[in-house]
């Protein structure tokens, strides 16, 4: 397994660039899921793809995308974020590159910023990044042009390529147990993002029925959650141990968990819609969705106080969901709007 190497501070830029980039006046984005997905018509939109193996062969106006093998053949006019093992740019990019992969090979040109992080990671002949790029992994090969500044974090660097602004190298030691598990936290967050994302796409007026929960009470819905969460956890516990109830308990167990990873979703829209508010500005449900989220992820990872917020987030969204099956019950049941 290749050797990685992401600082906190470069895993929350990606985060802040996933926010950073993505566009104020669009209102909708095709999405693509399944083992394969090859996009083979121009789509004149951002599209978000997930799936096993994942091929752009036609133009769009933009990616988010997370696979097992993310190859791009296609120019994209606009920004590309995207997560995989493999990750393959073989045609230009007229925004940012945020990418994190196993493997991220760069064979087309980037318009604006790179940021990278992953195993192993390559600039290749031929390709230029048109603004400053940053990198982190465990071994980075830099053949291009770069004509900003480009800075690497890695464990070995080969620069044959060249660089117009500052070139700044940091060697890095190993410590692989730390390295696998801040890109695995990263990966996951970026899949629990996607999950929010399909929710939202799916059944938009549930899940903004739970949202509107969010916002009434909140300190209510909070204690409400707490105490709920604490109930079932020990509800759960004295069927498990009686042996007649651990099937029951087992279910009952899934259903939890599922809510505690759906609530955090609820709570970053209603606080995504609540910045923008603030900053009067105009957004739909899925940017409020994901700028909440991003801000509440970075929150989460600051020390002491991020597991408190973790916790605070998760009793309201729960508190949210109880709510919603008690007084909304017929919407729920109802069909997805």
């Amino acid at each position: 397994m290749n050797d990685l190497r992401i600082p906190g501070t470069l895993s929350l830029g990606i985060l802040v660039m996933l926010l950073l980039t993505l566009p104020m006046g669009v209102s909708a984005l095709a999405s693509y899921s399944g083992g394969h997905v090859s996009i083979d018509t121009p789509v004149a939109d951002d599209v978000f793809a997930a799936g096993g193996q994942i091929t752009v062969n036609a133009p769009i106006d933009s990616l988010i995308a997370a696979g097992g093998t993310v190859t791009l053949n296609a120019p994209v006019k606009g920004d590309v974020i995207v997560a995989g093992g493999r990750v393959i740019t073989n045609n230009a990019i007229g925004g940012k590159l945020v990418a994190v992969g196993g493997t991220v090979d760069v064979n087309g040109d980037v318009g604006t910023n790179a940021l990278i992080t992953g195993g192993t990671v390559k600039i290749n002949p031929g390709s230029t990044i048109g603004r400053d790029a940053m990198i982190s992994a465990g071994t980075v090969t830099s053949a291009g042009h770069v004509m900003g500044n480009l800075s690497v974090h890695s464990r070995s660097f080969a620069n044959t390529g060249t660089i117009e602004g500052k070139n700044t190298y940091i060697q890095t030691e190993s410590h692989s147990l730390f390295k696998i598990f801040t890109v695995l936290g990263l990966l996951f967050s970026v899949g629990w993002l996607i999950l929010g994302l399909i929710l939202l796409k799916i059944a938009p007026l549930r899940y903004r029925v739970v949202e509107d929960e969010v916002r009434k009470s909140p300190v209510v819905k909070l204690v409400v959650g707490f105490v709920g969460l604490v109930g079932a956890c020990i509800g759960l516990f004295i069927l498990a141990i009686t042996i007649v109830g651990l099937p029951v308990a087992l279910i009952g167990g899934l259903l939890v968990g599922i809510g505690v990873i759906i609530s955090v979703f609820f709570v970053s829209s209603a606080f995504g819609r609540t910045l923008f508010g603030w900053l009067k500005i105009r957004a739909n449900d899925w940017q409020a969705f994901v700028a909440g989220f991003i801000i509440l992820n970075i929150l989460f990872r600051v020390p002491v106080a991020g597991f408190f917020i973790l916790i605070l987030a998760i009793s309201l969204g729960s508190g949210a969901l109880l709510y919603t099956v008690h007084n909304h019950w017929k919407v729920i049941t109802g069909a997805a709007g």
